[in-house]
């Protein structure tokens, strides 16, 4: 299960505190908690064999049915059933060690590391070489850490909610996914497993549709036509005319990498219009390589169109809506879980602001060529788009203000306290926009850094941790899959983001910065450990407020109130 020390560490870590969290709720939290009102109850009519529909429920019932199967085991009381997502969230810190390692290579035993670092004199650059053990499995298994610790998600392993099985559900899906796409031949049993964990995830959430279908047929499509020599087009001396012409002669996809000039407008058109020029030009390849996500989708729309709507209870309160600000709020969202992991970005920024012997200590050059700083047109795009979007289409769900017990209330409150507060937070948007989409280039350090795996198996494997960038490709499929997964909720709800945020922190790549200890050098990605020190710390006020800073309202005198997501 585990490869090495630190993820033995990590996990054991990790378990110990969601033990103690679940400790400590079950302890002070004896009766149902706002939304488990509806889930326990109606497990524990599952359970019983009552199989009646509490009308009130929006979601499927994958949640209750996990709990009859394992009735026989662990009962159907309140404390074994949130035992049960203690379970889950421990599963989606193993699962996300699986799939991190396979998105981030690593290397074996030791690797030769060739550097230029700036001298402490001034910002030239003299070069280093030395050996050190391979950093990757220390950063891999913390980094599943801090995923599997993400606030948001951590918070409700404790209590009986369907976010945590739903979170596991789609992570085995993208697992799934991830191994399907490295065969060169799909087995029939590997579209029957992708369309079975499909359904399984739909079970607990219908929008997880976008992430397990919409999502992997999106990047199969784009891999189906770089296949057979139809390779990536990304030369940039080409003209538009040319390259289109490429697309339908030849299958080739324009999908350059984020690192080689951020996100522009230009590529993105490029990348979906030669897209959808290469995919009529070879539409039986393509369709093949999607049946099973077509086969999910299929399934999806029967379901709706028998039910009469996506959501199966309260029907009249979750009308679905066109709500683009989501797409908005997102950005911050990331900002505010991740900030230690925005800083490479923003530093080779600002780097030239610093004085040369700060930036040797940072481990940041002055005069790097690297720096990509935000585009002039994109941004003027963003902030236009965004203040149509806020000024048209804001939406305040009557629940958001209806109850003070959620975060969101006191975010909407202060954003409504003035008219104009909510155009001027659009720039800020774009700048969370911005790093968060930088932060996923590779690498956001210094790239005056080579690698090279002494005992690789094959050789030369770790020589890619620092050369699979991120392409267009992927970003573009995972921002439509994110806006097709939030536009269509009117209500702001935290933990609607999670899915979209654990993708993106997923792809996040490893971003090593030389450190000088003791006059010996060494290669570390020291915003996963402070990311670490962040998350945690989070939880813990989280956590405290809770469990210990309780209210009641005048209206349900004795009934204690906790703040929570």
């Amino acid at each position: 299960m585990y490869d090495n020390w630190q993820d033995h560490v990590a996990a054991a870590v990790f378990a110990a505190s969601t033990t103690t969290w679940y400790s400590l709720v079950d302890r002070d939290v004896k009766a149902p908690y706002l939304d488990e009102f509806f889930h326990v109850p109606q497990a524990q009519k599952y359970c019983a064999g009552d199989y009646t529909w509490d009308p009130k429920i929006t979601t499927p019932p994958g949640l209750y049915l996990v709990a009859k199967l394992l009735s026989p085991i662990l009962g159907c009381s309140m404390r074994s059933l949130r035992a049960q997502n203690v379970f889950a969230l421990s599963f989606i810190f193993f699962k996300v060690l699986q799939i991190r390692r396979r998105i981030q290579p690593r290397g074996h035993g030791q690797w030769k590391v060739e550097a230029l670092h700036p001298k402490p004199s001034d910002d030239s650059l003299e070069e280093h070489v030395w050996t050190e053990k391979d950093q990757t499995p220390f950063t891999t298994a913390l980094t599943a850490f801090n995923i599997a610790a993400f606030p948001p998600l951590f918070f409700f392993g404790a209590l009986y909610y369907t976010d945590v099985m739903s979170t596991a559900a789609v992570l085995i899906s993208y697992d799934a996914f991830l191994k399907r796409a490295t065969k060169p031949e799909k087995s029939v049993f590997d579209d029957l497993f992708a369309v079975f964990i499909g359904v399984v995830a739909l079970f607990f959430r219908q929008t997880n549709i976008f992430w397990v279908a919409v999502f992997p047929a999106g990047l199969t499509v784009i891999e189906a036509l770089k296949q057979n020599g139809r390779t990536t087009c990304s030369a940039t001396n080409q003209g538009y005319v040319a390259i289109l012409q490429q697309a339908w002669s030849k299958g080739t996809v324009r999908d350059r990498s984020l690192r080689d000039g951020g996100l522009a407008i230009s590529d993105a058109v490029m990348l979906l219009l030669t897209t959808a020029i290469a995919a009529l030009r070879y539409p039986l390849k393509v369709l093949r390589a999607i049946i099973p996500y077509v086969v999910l989708l299929v399934l999806f729309a029967g379901f709706v169109a028998w039910n009469g709507s996506v959501v199966l209870g309260d029907k009249s309160a979750h009308t679905a809506t066109i709500h683009t600000p989501q797409m908005l709020y997102f950005w911050p969202y990331i900002a505010l879980f991740s900030a230690p992991i925005l800083v490479g970005p923003l530093f080779t920024c600002v780097a030239h602001m610093f004085p040369a012997q700060l930036g040797v200590k940072l481990g940041v050059r002055r005069k790097s060529s690297y720096a990509i700083y935000p585009s002039l047109s994109q941004g003027v795009l963003f902030v236009a788009c965004g203040l149509i979007a806020v000024h048209f289409n804001t939406i305040i769900h009557p629940y958001t203000l209806a109850d003070n017990r959620h975060y969101v209330f006191y975010v909407f409150r202060l954003l409504l306290r003035h008219p104009a507060l909510k155009y001027l937070a659009v720039p800020v948007y774009y700048v969370c926009f911005w790093l968060s989409i930088q932060s996923l280039a590779h690498p956001t350090a210094d790239p005056e850094i080579k690698i090279i795996t002494l005992e690789a198996k094959p050789p030369g494997e770790a020589e890619r941790i620092l050369k699979s960038p991120t392409r267009i490709s992927f970003i573009i499929i995972w921002l439509l899959t994110t806006a097709l997964s939030v536009v269509t909720a009117p209500l702001v709800e935290p933990r609607y983001f999670i899915i979209p945020w654990i993708i993106w922190r997923l792809h996040v790549p490893y971003s090593p910065t030389i450190l000088s200890i003791a006059g010996r050098m060494y290669t570390a990605d020291l915003r996963v450990v402070v990311e670490t020190v962040w998350l945690v710390a989070m939880n813990q006020v989280l956590q405290h407020i809770f469990l210990y800073k309780t209210f009641t309202w005048p209206s349900e005198p004795g009934n204690v109130q906790r703040f929570l997501w």
